[in-house]
């Protein structure tokens, strides 16, 4: 029988479930070294910097399928911790370790993004470049209230009544969103010094491509480019509740297959739009970037609201509590009116300098457009770098820093396993795998497979 412990550990593994994002800064699944609006080309641009695809570095076809990245980051979050939270054998030793994870200011937040597939491709006749992926994001944070863990500890052994385990959980909150998105990404040169609308002289950035053999490091031309992107949305789960009063108060929607999402892959009870735009300028060593992505909002019908439930039962089990979150049928719940969710909305403004043929440095500064749940709370700044070794292998790290995130030292590796087959993972912070003592981002990206012709 799941008890409390399991379904706290269930809001930490949604992501890996379910879809397999981060979605906060960038998708872990291709976040490299964290600053990259002026540095992605080919389908990595979705969801950056459309712009980028005007560029002649990209491939007249770039494809992937099954990249994927999860991540989950607390302030009282490090590796010991999430080691005894999973594994230990003492239920109170568990139940402390959860409290320190979830219970820090601002709980845990977990993201998770997967692209079923991506493709990018250029068609002879029309200048520029096209990008298309169908990618799910998941975006959650969990808070535990300052006693929750008394309940962890005494949810099934009888000590307590029921009315005194929810008077633990006081305070303690669960927001939950997971979508699906289909992009469609264009981007194109507008002009460049010499006058002229489409191609022009060599692309700066093309010593970093694996399939491409130019070796200019500078160009006298500037080249000015811009993008857009148009997502349709299709809602999965939307769950924004919490306990007070000794009561549930949640609003609430999920697909009734959740989380086996294939059987139910187009018909979701949410529904929405979303657009990105860019603009990027090249001259000699410098690309500069600008763009502002996840401008949108999802609409939910036949929601349901809950408002002050007692019955503690299904959350002490957790798999009823995800049925009941599927039928609607959550003790106390009633239709609710619909509601729409705005997706975390952000400003890029990015520049990167081309050092030598096998370095690339980057920086970006990345700034919130609205409040939401999992977006950024302040300012977002990276710097990176880029090693290309010999043939097979490119090296990104940096270093990135935000409010209430702290700061984390990304590590990518780009393989290539031949001339036009690649493979990558990553993490957003390597420390954590290191010893970080405290603010682990724990998280981790990889490509199944990418062709580049």
């Amino acid at each position: 029988m799941k008890t409390l412990r399991s379904l706290f550990l269930a809001i930490i593994l949604f992501p890996v479930i379910s879809s397999g994002q981060i979605q906060s800064v960038l998708p872990v699944s291709t976040a490299k070294n964290g600053s990259l609006t002026a540095v992605v080309y080919d389908w990595e641009v979705i969801g950056v910097n459309p712009s980028n695809l005007g560029w002649d570095v990209n491939h007249r076809l770039s494809f992937t399928i099954l990249d994927a990245g999860i991540s989950g980051q607390s302030k009282g979050m490090n590796m010991p911790t999430v080691a005894t939270a999973l594994g230990s054998a003492s239920l109170i030793s568990g139940a402390l370790s959860w409290q320190k994870i979830l219970g820090s200011p601002r709980g845990m937040n977990a993201y998770g993004d997967v692209n079923w597939f991506a493709v990018s491709f250029k068609i002879p006749v029309i200048p520029g470049a096209f990008a298309v992926n169908l990618r799910d994001r998941i975006i959650g944070n969990a808070f535990l209230g300052f006693n929750a863990s008394e309940a962890l500890i005494h949810s099934t052994d009888g000590e307590y009544t029921d009315a005194r385990i929810m008077s633990f959980l006081n305070g303690t909150t669960l927001n939950y969103l997971h979508y699906r998105e289909i992009n469609l990404d264009y981007g194109v040169k507008l002009f460049s010094s010499s006058g002229g609308f489409g191609s022009a002289g060599p692309d700066l950035s093309k010593c970093f491509s694996f399939n491409k053999n130019n070796t200019n490091l500078g160009d006298e031309e500037a080249s000015t480019y811009a993008g857009i992107g148009l997502k349709y949305i299709f809602g999965i789960a939307d769950l924004n509740g919490g306990i007070s009063g000794g009561g549930i108060n949640a609003i609430y929607d999920m697909t009734p297959d959740y989380p086996n999402v294939p059987k139910g892959f187009f018909n979701t009870p949410g529904h929405g739009y979303a657009f990105d735009l860019g603009l990027s300028e090249k001259y000699r060593r410098w690309t500069f970037g600008w763009s502002v992505t996840d401008f949108g909002s999802i609409r939910w019908k036949h929601a349901s609201s809950t408002v002050h439930d007692t019955n503690v039962a299904p959350i002490k089990y957790g798999s009823d509590f995800l049925n009941e979150l599927k039928t609607g049928t959550l003790a106390g719940s009633t239709p609710a009116s619909d509601f729409t969710t705005y997706l975390p909305a952000k400003m890029r403004v990015a520049a990167s300098y081309i050092l030598t043929k096998n370095w690339l440095l980057s920086a970006d500064a990345i700034f919130p457009l609205n409040r939401v749940v999992g977006g950024l709370q302040g300012p977002y700044y990276a710097v990176g770098a880029q090693w290309k070794a010999p043939k097979i292998i490119t090296l990104s790290t940096g270093f990135a820093t935000t409010a209430y995130f702290g700061w984390g030292i990304p590590l990518g590796v780009t393989f290539s396993a031949t001339k036009r087959i690649e493979f990558y993972a990553g993490t957003n912070d390597i420390t954590a795998f290191l010893g970080k003592p405290s603010n682990a981002n724990v998280s981790m990206g990889i490509w199944m497979f990418r062709y580049n012709l």
